[in-house]
């Protein structure tokens, strides 16, 4: 869908840069500057923009009062706040204000464009460095369904790029997010995280952050070598409880990504990794989760791993890449 965008920056040379980059934008129509709140107004009420880019520092009329305006007289744009603030406080209240956004200024150039994204599909996005704070949530942000999905990698570097990029999406939205991963494979991703401006204190402290190792999660969920299926609930219905909630007890949807079947496929336990999947899977919909299942092609040699691939295979979702065939691998 073409996009009508309003920039609203007092800052000429900032406003160029941001028409610039949403220009090159295949799905951006049109891109009108204007210089101050009053003025943001009354072209959202003219031209009634899908998309509002506002900054808060502005002459006339503030960011979050433009806000509340914009919100009265053009009810459908979504409103993502770039700005210079940093703040928690003033994140929440410009959220509270009518944003389904927030980018602080400095982080624009990685995050603009994955905001923009986020508000066309019906989400929220919050810029990395504020992710782990709590912040109110919007009437018009959209609760994506349950999914429970495969995705084949050919190498660590591969993987863990993945479930960094899988991570940061569910954090920037607003989600919790449950890592279940080997220790090598969750300090990559933790460098990762870092290097894009996530403080990964704020955000575990907060619940919204979970990583825990696949190998001493499987020790208290298997007996007599396969997965007991109350253990597995009853430790899934705990980290559920403990990351769909927020600490001001607001709740929370709630991702997740993991190598469990995987684990137990490389240690030849076939049946314990397919028992996993399945239960995995009757997760997803008892809790609606939304979860990634990471498998290394190395895993799928041999003829009887094959025959349990298939299966594992055809319990997701969705399988990528779409055209992935175990008995090729």
């Amino acid at each position: 869908m073409p996009l009508r965008v309003l920039a609203v920056d007092d800052f000429e040379p900032w406003r160029s840069f941001v028409s610039s980059v949403l220009r090159g934008q295949p799905n951006v129509q049109n891109v009108v500057e204007v210089s101050d709140g009053l003025e943001a107004i009354r072209q959202a009420e003219n031209i009634r923009p899908d998309l509002v880019v506002l900054d808060i520092g502005l002459p006339k009329l503030n960011g979050t009062k433009t806000a509340r305006r914009i919100r009265e007289v053009s009810p459908d744009s979504k409103i993502l706040f770039v700005t210079a603030e940093s703040s928690p406080e003033v994140a929440g209240a410009a959220l509270e204000a009518g944003g389904s956004g927030y980018v602080v200024k400095s982080d624009a150039g990685r995050e603009l464009l994955a905001a923009v994204r986020a508000l066309v599909e019906g989400k929220r996005y919050i810029s990395a460095r504020l992710v782990g704070h709590v912040f109110p949530r919007t009437s018009d942000i959209a609760k994506s369904q349950t999914f429970h999905e495969l995705q084949v990698y050919s190498d660590d570097a591969s993987l863990i790029d993945s479930f960094a990029r899988f991570v940061a999406g569910g954090l920037n939205t607003g989600n919790a997010v449950v890592v279940l991963a080997t220790d090598e494979h969750r300090r990559g991703l933790d460098q990762i995280l870092h290097a894009r401006g996530f403080d990964l204190s704020a955000v575990v402290g907060s619940g919204g952050y979970i990583p825990m190792d696949v190998g001493e999660l499987l020790s208290t969920v298997m007996v007599h070598d396969r997965p007991d299926a109350e253990r597995f609930t009853e430790l899934v219905n705990r980290v559920v409880s403990r990351a769909g909630k927020a600490p001001n007890g607001t709740d929370r949807r709630v991702l997740a990504c993991g190598e469990c079947s995987p684990y137990l496929l490389a240690k030849g336990k076939l049946d314990a990794a397919l028992r996993m999947e399945e239960l995995w899977d009757a997760a997803v919909y008892k809790f609606g989760l939304g979860t990634l299942c990471g498998y290394m092609t190395r895993g799928f040699r041999g003829s009887e791993k094959h025959r349990i691939m298939q299966a594992i295979c055809s319990m997701h979702s969705r399988v990528v890449p779409q055209n992935f065939n175990p008995l090729l691998a």
